[in-house]
């Protein structure tokens, strides 16, 4: 965020999204959406990035709208407190790190090798640019684009993702303590309630992991180290049945709405071909195999079954394959620092076991070194990395955000398409106001949109269909500007029905009449 202000032109405005991945600012947008609306004290969430009315969803995307309920109670923008969030948030994930190595390692070195691994490495997967180019083109590596595989590639670029980290390190460390100590069993209990509870609004997706895993472990308590009787395992009712409830509302929430219903169906998060997998982590599972039977005493039972887990929901029969990395890096983590200490380190004279840690750590983590050093080298030429405002569009966003007293619930014609290219999403995050099209997966019938985008612009096209368009979408605004210009040689310009109400630069602003 410092980087990007530091070099923001004079009249030009930083956004606040990263630079890279790209995709990462379609997203980010998303994000400032749900926080205008928490600024504004509506918490039933709207989709900003579709005209079609419908109805709010109370604590659906509940993370970022209390996130703008809280910046508006602070003199900071929005852009500003996201930002926090997520510095607060990366730190405060490194810390839930550690004490997750904590609980699995007693040496401070193994500790602080575990925290390294589970932040700073990466994948290897970029291998595919030297060795498979084609297939590279085809699906950049992961290391370069996939936030949910890697703890702090995800925490840099959004504040949920550390704090859906958060809340998995606290409910696996919370259900372990429960389990050990049956004196104490009621804190745990209620610090898993809790953490499950809120990551129900943070990542809800989780369930299909998280359930399973704590059902596994306990029957392996039960039946397997005895550690644990039957009628004390049915108090997992209660944190996991509030998870569930949670869970389920948001999901029959959705799919009785048509609108709604829309958005799921377009949220594919599908996995890339295995070979991606296997080379972005083979910096862990290389170490994972060198200790062998060792992971098969109980106390690697949490690390082992969770990684085993989204082994098998990553290519499972569902639309969110993906979503299920998040958080993965931190069992790997424990389990390649068993393999790197107890496998591959004995095996080397001790003089040289430092530097061979150091190698090791260092060439795991160049994906990660990569991706801040491009990240710091575009955002230095403000013109092509899309995360600035130009000094024509802020103008044109500062008239927007007077104007919207006036026009609360009227729909702005922008333009988007498949590969993030338009205005809406950018409008949204610097107004809060409602437009045609600017979300992949928010923007209802995305692809029937942008024919209708072209077919608006077309010039063949008779004004009829327009203004009948332009009525039954709602669409009181246009921001015409060169995304629209290159959509078609039509110009609101030549229309009687549209008045031209604000000019800066290549921008126009038309008011529907």
């Amino acid at each position: 965020y410092l980087v990007g202000v530091a070099n923001t032109p004079a009249g030009w405005v930083y956004s606040g999204a990263p630079a890279l991945p790209a995709g990462t600012q379609v997203d980010y947008n998303s994000h400032l959406a749900k926080m205008w609306q928490g600024s504004r004290g509506q918490w039933d969430y709207h989709l900003l990035f579709t005209p079609e009315p419908h109805r709010g969803l109370p604590l659906v995307q509940g993370f970022y709208v209390a996130l703008g309920a809280l910046a508006h109670i602070t003199p900071f923008s929005l852009p500003l407190v996201y930002h926090l969030a997520r510095f607060l948030l990366t730190v405060g994930m490194v810390i839930a790190l550690w004490q997750f190595a904590a609980h699995f390692f007693d040496q401070p070195r193994e500790r602080w090798l575990a925290v390294l691994v589970a932040t700073v490495a990466s994948g290897w997967s970029w291998l595919l640019l030297m060795v498979d180019p084609a297939q590279a083109s085809a699906v950049s590596p992961i290391e370069f684009w996939l936030l949910d595989a890697f703890n702090l590639l995800g925490a840099l670029s959004m504040p949920h993702f550390a704090a859906a980290v958060i809340l998995q390190i606290a409910a696996v460390l919370a259900f372990e303590r429960w389990a050990a100590d049956e004196g104490q069993g009621r804190r745990g209990l209620v610090v898993l309630t809790l953490a499950l509870a809120a990551e129900s609004f943070v990542q809800p997706y989780v369930i299909l992991l998280l359930g399973p895993l704590f059902v596994l472990l306990t029957a392996y308590h039960i039946w397997g180290t005895r550690q644990i009787w039957l009628r004390r395992a049915l108090w997992l009712v209660i944190p996991l049945g509030i998870h569930a409830v949670l869970v389920g509302y948001q999901y029959l929430a959705m799919n009785g709405d048509p609108i709604w219903a829309d958005f799921a169906a377009q949220n594919l998060t599908l996995s890339p071909p295995p070979i991606y997998y296997l080379l972005g982590y083979l910096p862990f599972l290389i170490p994972i195999v060198w200790a062998g039977r060792r992971l098969l005493q109980p106390r690697w039972a949490l690390p082992l079954l969770w990684m085993l887990l989204v082994v098998g929901l990553i290519y499972a029969p569902l639309p969110t394959q993906r979503r299920y990395l998040l958080g993965v890096q931190t069992p790997l983590a424990v389990l390649a620092v068993v393999g790197w200490t107890q496998g591959v380190l004995p095996k080397l004279r001790r003089g040289y076991r430092p530097l061979a840690t150091a190698i090791y750590v260092l060439l795991a983590s160049l994906g990660m070194i990569g991706m801040l050093f491009a990240n710091l080298g575009v955002a230095r030429f403000p013109e092509t990395s899309g995360v600035y405002y130009s000094p024509d569009e802020w103008q044109a966003i500062i008239w927007l955000r007077a104007q919207q007293a006036d026009n609360p619930d009227g729909v702005i014609l922008t333009t988007f398409d498949r590969a993030g290219q338009g205005s809406g999403g950018r409008v949204v995050a610097a107004t809060g106001q409602r437009v045609y099209a600017g979300h992949w997966i928010e923007t209802v019938s995305l692809d029937a949109k942008v024919e209708d985008l072209k077919r608006f612009y077309d010039p063949t096209t008779p004004d009829t269909w327009r203004q009948t368009f332009l009525k039954q979408m709602g669409i009181t605004t246009i921001w015409y500007d060169e995304y629209a210009q290159a959509l078609g040689s039509w110009n609101p310009a030549q229309a009687d029905y549209l008045q031209p109400v604000f000019t800066s630069g290549f921008i126009t602003i038309y008011r529907t009449q």
